[in-house]
C-alpha cells in the first residue's frame, strides 16, 4: 500500500504541475500579456514534473514486479495442492488455457488497475476546472462516468462468453492433437472435424460482440465527452476558457479511464479461470519437525477414502517388504497416493514414525515416503537425463550427485542405454529428446525414487512394463536396499505379503 500511495502520490505530483504549467501559459495568452517571466514559470513548472514522472514511473514498475511475484507464487503453491480427482476431470487443453492467463492476469491487472487509479486523480482533477467554470458541464461528467461504468460492465460480460468460447477451442485442439494417432486409426474420416465449425460460429459470434462492447467503450465513450462537455459549457459557463480546459482535461482522463477498465475487464476474467489453481493448498503445512526413528515405521489405522477404500489397516515396518495386489480398480493407486500424501484420508489416520503428515509438514513427508506412480501419470520432463534422475535430488547436481546416479543406472540394468548416449548422463531425453522405450522410462522413474534416498519407497505398478528377466534384476536391487518397499501390482485378488 506504501508503493501505491507513493505512486499515486508522485502522478499527482507531475500531472498538478503540469496543468499548472499550461495554466500560466494560457492565462497570459487569452489576456494578451505574455512576457518573459511567463516563460520561466512555464519552463519551471514542466521541469519541477519531469522527477515526478520519473518517480512515478519506477514505482509503477516496482509494484508491477512484486505483484507479479506474489501471483506466481500463490499460482504455484495452489496448483501443487489441487486434488487430483478434479484435474482429472478437466481436459489438457483447459488446463494448458487456464496457465496462459497468467501473463494476462500479471501485466493486464497491474497496468489496467494504476492507470484506473491514474484516470481517478485526473478526474478529480478536471472535475475542479470544469465545477468552476459550469456547473452543469460537471453534473453532465459525473453522469457520463456513470454511463461509461456500465458500459465497462458490458464489456466484461462480453469479454467472460468470448474467453469460455476460446477455452473450448483451445481444449478440443489440445485434446485432438494428443489423440491424433487414435483417431487416425480407429475413427473415420469423415468426423475428423464434427463439431469444429459449431465452435467456431461460437466463437466468431461472441468475437464481434466482444469487438462492438470494446469500440463503445474505447471511442464513443470517449470522444462522445467532447461533445456532451462543450453542449454542458454551452448551457451555463462563467468562464468558457477554464471549462475547454476541463473538458480536454476530463477527455484526457477519460481515455486512461476506458483503457485502464478494459485492461481490468480482461484481468477478471483471466482471473476467474486462474482462481481455482490459486486455492491454498487443503491441509495446512507445519514447519518441518524432528521425527524419531523408533516405532512403526508407517501405519495406517481405519482409513478411509470414498468410494475406494473403506476401513483399511496397514503397517509397514523398518526393512519391510509389502506386495499389494488386486483387480483393477480395487484401490491400490487410491491407498498409495493417501500413503505418499498426495491425497487425504476421509476419515481414519496415516502416521509416519507415529506422526501425522500435519505435524510433520509436507516436504518432510514426501522427502521421507517417496512414490514412484504408475506409468501414464509419471514424466519425463525435457532435459538432460540426469536432470531427470536427481530433479527430486536437488538441482544443480553435485559430482557425488552425479556418480550415485551412474551407480544407480547400472545397478538396474540402464548400463547399456547410458553407452550409447552419445552424452551419457547429459544427453536430452524428453519428447524432443533422445527417446526411451516404455521398460527403459519404468527404470528411469525407478532410478530417481531411488535416488532420494527416502525412509518408505512406494513403487505404483513399476515392473509392469518391464521383461521378466530385468524385473528380476530390479527386484534383486529392491531386496537389498535399506528403505522399506511397498510394491503395487496387478494381481487377481487383494492380498498383500513380502517380496
Amino acid at each position: 500500500m506504501k508503493l501505491i500511495a507513493a505512486f499515486l502520490l508522485a502522478h499527482t505530483g507531475a500531472y498538478v504541475l503540469f496543468v499548472l504549467s499550461w495554466v500560466v501559459l494560457g492565462g497570459g495568452a487569452l489576456s494578451g500579456r505574455v512576457d518573459g517571466g511567463d516563460f520561466v514559470i512555464w519552463a519551471a513548472l514542466l521541469a519541477g514534473s519531469v522527477p515526478c514522472h520519473l518517480a512515478a514511473t519506477r514505482l509503477q514498475s516496482s509494484i508491477s514486479l512484486r505483484l507479479g511475484g506474489l501471483l506466481r507464487q500463490r499460482l504455484v503453491r495452489g496448483t501443487l495442492g489441487l486434488d487430483r480427482d478434479e484435474l482429472r476431470g478437466q481436459g489438457v487443453g483447459r488446463l494448458l488455457g487456464r496457465v496462459l492467463e497468467v501473463e494476462a492476469v500479471e501485466s493486464l491487472a497491474v497496468g489496467g488497475g494504476l492507470l484506473g487509479l491514474v484516470a481517478c486523480v485526473e478526474l478529480v482533477i478536471a472535475g475542479v476546472a470544469l465545477g468552476a467554470a459550469s456547473v452543469p458541464a460537471l453534473a453532465i461528467l459525473v453522469a457520463w462516468v456513470g454511463i461509461t461504468l456500465v458500459v465497462a460492465r458490458r464489456y466484461l460480460r462480453a469479454r467472460q462468453a468470448w474467453t469460455e468460447s476460446r477455452l473450448e477451442l483451445t481444449d478440443d485442439i489440445v485434446a485432438k492433437m494428443l489423440g491424433h494417432r487414435t483417431r487416425l486409426a480407429q475413427q473415420s474420416p469423415a468426423d475428423w472435424h464434427v463439431g469444429e465449425d459449431d465452435l467456431l460460429r461460437r466463437y466468431e459470434n461472441r468475437s464481434r460482440q466482444l469487438d462492438r462492447r470494446l469500440v463503445v467503450l474505447s471511442a464513443v465513450c470517449t470522444r462522445g465527452w467532447v461533445v456532451i462537455g462543450v453542449t454542458g459549457l454551452w448551457i451555463s459557463a462563467t468562464d468558457v476558457a477554464v471549462g475547454i480546459g476541463g473538458v480536454a482535461l476530463a477527455a484526457g482522463a477519460l481515455r486512461s479511464l476506458t483503457a485502464g477498465l478494459g485492461d481490468i475487464a480482461d484481468a477478471s476474467t483471466a482471473w476467474a479461470n486462474l482462481k481455482p489453481l490459486t486455492r491454498p493448498i487443503s491441509y495446512p503445512i507445519s514447519e518441518v519437525v524432528s521425527v524419531a526413528d523408533d516405532g512403526p515405521l508407517l501405519d495406517a489405522e481405519s482409513v478411509t477414502f470414498r468410494p475406494a477404500l473403506d476401513g483399511v489397516n496397514l503397517r509397514v515396518g523398518t526393512g519391510e517388504r509389502l506386495l499389494v495386489t488386486g483387480n483393477s480398480g480395487s484401490g491400490k493407486s487410491t491407498l498409495v497416493s493417501l500413503l505418499a500424501g498426495l491425497r487425504m484420508p476421509h476419515h481414519g489416520t496415516i502416521r509416519l514414525h507415529g506422526r501425522s503428515l500435519q505435524d510433520i509438514g509436507e516436504h518432510e513427508w514426501r522427502r521421507r515416503v517417496v512414490l514412484s506412480p504408475q506409468f501414464h501419470e509419471n514424466h519425463l520432463m525435457l532435459g538432460s537425463l540426469a536432470f531427470n534422475l536427481l530433479v527430486g535430488r536437488g538441482w544443480p547436481a553435485t559430482a557425488d550427485d552425479l556418480d550415485d546416479a551412474q551407480a544407480v543406472c547400472e545397478q538396474l540394468g540402464l548400463g547399456p542405454l547410458l553407452n550409447r548416449m552419445p552424452s551419457g548422463l547429459h544427453q536430452i531425453v524428453g519428447e524432443t529428446g533422445w527417446q526411451l522405450s516404455h521398460g527403459e522410462r519404468s527404470l528411469v522413474f525407478l532410478a530417481r525414487a531411488l535416488l532420494q534416498n527416502p525412509d518408505v519407497l512406494v513403487l505404483d505398478e513399476t515392473l509392469g512394463a518391464l521383461d521378466p528377466a530385468t524385473q528380476h534384476q530390479v527386484v534383486t536391487v529392491l531386496d537389498k536396499i535399506e528403505p522399506a518397499v511397498v510394491l503395487v501390482h496387478h494381481g487377481n485378488s487383494g492380498s498383500r505379503g513380502t517380496v
